[in-house]
């Protein structure tokens, strides 16, 4: 009896500091702000008409080709410290190598994260772009992420981050509408985008949008995002003005829909065809950019599908469109790389 009674007051210790860390993890889940300023400049009018955009999840330089993810259904949380930096490194040097691009879009950023060893990578990025002008927006700051239970994932703090040669005429944050159910909505990523305003010389302002959108989720998430994207960018092209977005969708564009692979984890669901009038353009390169991490990468078994790529207002055309074959060495996704000209 004595025994029995030990047993239950072990499980309801365990259950009482369960409910007590998850109550400390939902009262002090970060919330990015609605709408943010990021940074506001006096900049001059940009005068040309033509731009080169690359976009790149970098996987927190933790999820190179030898690497899987529990959450996926592989069973590593984080890859070595020596490897992290690695990869890091090899990140800045495919950056650095494409620092004639215009902007550059990057998602999973860590700045300060037990996943990445609380490695400043913007701070490294930054270094290895000098000559660019380069912001961070947070999208996921928790203090402790539980899972999984052998080696916790711990404090994550992350962001998108844009760089440029062009100083911008201001930079924002928007949220986007969370519906996630809880639990899961303490742990996983704060979903924003990021919006920069250049002047033009027809007195028309040009949007580069650096998105990164929700993946685990049954759908309906991603829809809500895209769909409160789509109001804040119409509403734009509705004034006259010039609109690129890139970034990782987590979703298929209407023009793959045979990409569009599932697994028991991740769902790469296409966005339907008629959500944006036949006029906006969405522009995907030739190899796919994203690879699933069920397992490490290997060309011959890894699926493979795209979700990294560019939506244009009908005032923008694209001249071309590259993915940059990495073969994932260095992260689950590849870089994209396009060339934009505005009708004006």
């Amino acid at each position: 009896m004595k025994f029995l009674r030990r047993i239950l007051i072990c499980m309801s210790i365990i259950i009482l500091l369960c409910v007590i860390l998850f109550a400390v993890l939902f009262f002090m889940d970060f919330k990015p702000p609605k709408q943010q300023i990021i940074a506001q400049n006096d900049c001059k009018i940009l005068t040309e008409d033509t731009f080169d955009i690359l976009t790149w999840n970098i996987g927190y330089a933790g999820l190179d080709a030898s690497m899987d993810f529990f959450y996926e259904g592989g069973s590593q949380s984080r890859q070595s410290r020596e490897k992290t930096c690695e990869n890091l490194q090899k990140i800045c040097a495919v950056i650095k190598d494409n620092d004639t691009v215009d902007f550059v879009l990057l998602q999973e950023v860590d700045i300060d994260s037990k996943r990445s060893y609380n490695i400043n990578e913007f701070r490294e990025i930054k270094t290895a772009v000098l000559s660019f002008d380069s912001y961070f927006s947070i999208n996921y700051k928790t203090f402790f992420v539980p899972v999984p239970i052998k080696n916790p994932t711990g404090k994550i703090l992350s962001s998108l981050v844009f760089c440029t040669e062009h100083k911008v005429c201001k930079l924002e944050s928007f949220a986007y509408p969370n519906t996630m159910k809880l639990p899961s909505r303490t742990f996983l990523y704060d979903r924003c985008f990021t919006v920069a305003r250049y002047n033009l010389k027809n007195s028309k302002q040009l949007l580069i949008v650096n998105t990164h959108n929700s993946a685990f989720d049954s759908g309906e998430q991603r829809s809500e995002e895209i769909r409160f994207l789509k109001k804040i960018i119409t509403a734009e092209y509705d004034m006259g003005n010039y609109i690129i977005v890139g970034g990782d969708w987590n979703q298929i564009p209407p023009s793959c829909i045979d990409d569009a692979k599932a697994t028991q984890y991740f769902v790469a669901t296409p966005i339907p065809s008629d959500l944006f009038s036949d006029e906006w353009q969405w522009f995907v390169g030739d190899i796919p950019t994203n690879r699933y991490l069920d397992k490490p990468y290997t060309a011959e078994h890894s699926l493979t599908t795209t979700v990294d790529f560019f939506l244009a207002s009908p005032n923008v055309e694209c001249i071309n469109i590259k993915v940059i074959d990495l073969q994932f060495a260095n992260s689950d996704h590849n870089p994209v790389k396009a060339q934009f000209r505005l009708k004006l």
